[in-house]
């Protein structure tokens, strides 16, 4: 039996599991310093942001918070008015809601997690119409779609590029998809800010260090998970998440700009604007001071706060591409013009 194997048998049997490595034990004193010492004023978890994580609308407000600064990236490069708009990552289809009272449009929610459309489908009804994708299709017809936009979920995408192509496919010519992500090397990469709030620490220490100390504290009295921990309908804590270490290498990508940059070489859309957006001073202010290092080269790595690309289906050149799903349950609803049977 491995080391990991060994650790996570611990966790079965006691609890909590044992953390033998030197880093382990740093970075779980590094995380209590910024949970509940001195510095916990500092930490995402209880500092400016920290609301969002206590309830499920707490963490809706948070994002609907910043739907202003979203339309305004949007608006620059495509209107959504009396068109046919999917999100792409939409969980229950709030930022759809939202947008819809900016402009009138058809909207399309596309998630992989079952459970959040069926929340969605809940709370809309019709008002959007909600499409399960897969780790590589979007059972979608061609060209059905005039804009997509995506907000924070390119770095969940465990087939980045097969998604990005069902995106191609699905836009009309001269469609668009808006892209906002956060990269990798960012502040908050590993997704773990809720029980390890220091920022950069994946930078410092590795995912299965970050997730064997996570899953220490997870277990313990010391910590109160983040409302997504908690069963709904019983209020009891979900087993621990930490240990499925596999999970975690399914839900992030570790996308940086740099790979980003080379996806995008390959794909048949045209990039019409590449932006990296540096750091707003929301949740510190000192990141506002910081902006500067964004534009920066490798240093855009780690100072970046987003990155916003616009990409463009040409109109000139479509027909003579390629336009097939991987997804089985995608409806073809014409071939394409020149494309035999």
């Amino acid at each position: 039996m491995g080391q990991h194997e060994a650790k996570m048998q611990d966790v079965a049997l006691n609890g909590r599991p044992e953390l033998t490595r030197v880093s382990e034990k740093v970075c779980l004193a590094v995380a209590r310093v910024f949970l509940s010492g001195r510095l916990r004023r500092f930490g995402l978890r209880y500092g400016r942001l920290g609301a969002r994580y206590d309830s499920a609308q707490n963490h809706v407000d948070d994002r609907l918070s910043n739907i202003e600064r979203y339309y305004g990236l949007f608006a620059r490069f495509a209107r959504f008015s009396g068109k046919s708009v999917a999100e792409l990552g939409c969980s229950t289809g709030y930022l759809l809601k939202a947008f819809r009272q900016q402009e009138q449009f058809s909207p399309i929610g596309i998630d992989i997690d079952r459970s959040a459309l069926a929340r969605g489908r809940a709370e809309h009804g019709n008002g959007i119409h909600f499409v399960e994708s897969t780790a590589s299709g979007i059972p979608l017809p061609n060209e059905s779609v005039d804009v997509v936009y995506t907000v924070d979920t390119v770095e969940h995408l465990s087939r980045a590029e097969d998604i990005f192509r069902e995106c191609y496919r699905l836009l009309r010519p001269g469609g668009v998809f808006l892209v906002h992500f956060h990269p990798w090397l960012g502040p908050y990469g590993s997704h773990l800010e809720d029980i390890l709030p220091l920022p950069w620490l994946h930078t410092v220490f590795s995912m299965e260090t970050l997730l064997n100390a996570a899953a220490y504290l997870y277990a313990s009295d010391e910590y109160t998970p983040a409302y997504y921990w908690f069963d709904p309908d019983t209020g009891k804590r979900r087993p621990n998440p930490y240990t499925d270490h596999q999970h975690w290498k399914e839900y992030l990508n570790h996308m940086t700009i740099r790979q980003f940059r080379r996806m995008l070489k390959v794909l048949p859309f045209e990039t019409v604007h590449f932006e990296r957006i540096g750091f707003s001073g929301k949740a510190f202010r000192v990141g506002h001071w910081l902006r500067g290092l964004s534009q920066i080269p490798l240093l855009d790595e780690f100072f970046v706060f987003a990155v916003f690309c616009v990409l463009k289906k040409p109109i000139a050149h479509w027909a003579s591409l390629p336009i097939r799903s991987t997804d089985p349950r995608v409806v073809r609803i014409g071939k394409p013009q020149g494309e035999s049977e």
